[in-house]
């Protein structure tokens, strides 16, 4: 449930902007930041810039999250939809109540 996280976007995203989706997840009870950090609990990933002439093309936003990762702090990343798909879920479950 996004209720429950702390949402940074990283990339662009096809559906929405990142301010939109950022509503979307304030909208739905979630906490926005605008930097991954220890207290990130979900980074979704959008589409990235591809440059040919860089080896990473990572965004900075994914770097620093599989860092964290790599420390052992709980830090999950998803899709654009895989983020859509969780926010249609929990607006179900709103309006089935």
């Amino acid at each position: 449930m996004i209720s429950s996280e702390t949402v940074v976007f990283t990339g662009r995203l096809a559906s929405m902007t990142q301010k939109q989706a950022q509503s979307l997840v304030r909208s739905l009870g979630g906490q926005v930041q605008y930097s991954v950090s220890k207290r990130t609990t979900l980074l979704v990933i959008g589409r990235s810039n591809l440059d040919l002439f860089v080896p990473d093309s990572r965004s900075l936003k994914l770097k620093h999250a599989e860092e964290f990762q790599d420390r052992g702090i709980q830090l999950k990343k998803i899709t654009e939809d895989e983020f859509i798909r969780l926010a249609i879920t929990q607006l179900q479950s709103k309006i089935n109540r």
